[in-house]
């Protein structure tokens, strides 16, 4: 009985002592890996809906804040003035998305584009070394249809 004790205090016959261990530290290092993906894939994507949010109010308050019955009822060829959409998106960044670089244009004389940027500082890939990201978005709004609503 003792021979049989000392025999298993030995070891493992096939020599697989610390094979758990190493399958552990394994799995814990992939979902680690994992979790800093999905932590810095989150980031992004708020950032990103956020700007869109951000690209969709500025480009109403730029179509907004035309004088849509004095434009539509003047000419039948009239343009939004790009000075008065530009203030407005400008007053509604500085409002709503101070972080975001937004920029208007008109287009199709009734279109107001807004684009927009913003850098991403990714959280885990930061310590990393890896630099931020930057991402985009765009938004359109016609004043056109805002104009048609007005009597």
């Amino acid at each position: 009985m003792r021979r049989l004790i000392r025999s298993r205090r030995r070891g493992r016959p096939g020599g697989e002592e610390g094979t758990i261990l190493l399958l552990t530290l394994g799995y814990v290092v992939i979902a680690l890996g994992l979790v800093a993906v999905v932590v810095d894939a989150s980031a992004v994507f708020l950032a990103r809906r956020g700007l869109a949010s951000a690209c969709d109010g500025a480009s109403l308050a730029g179509a907004q804040s035309v004088d849509v019955p004095g434009i539509y009822h003047g000419a039948a060829t009239a343009t939004l003035p790009l000075a008065s959409v530009q203030g407005a998106v400008a007053r509604y960044q500085a409002e709503a998305a101070p972080q975001s670089s937004l920029v208007a244009a008109v287009t199709g004389g009734d279109h107001v584009v807004v684009t927009g940027s913003r850098t991403v500082a990714l959280p885990v890939s930061r310590l990393l070394g890896i630099g931020p990201l930057t991402v985009r978005a765009r938004a359109e709004a016609n004043s056109g249809q805002l104009g048609a609503a007005v009597p």
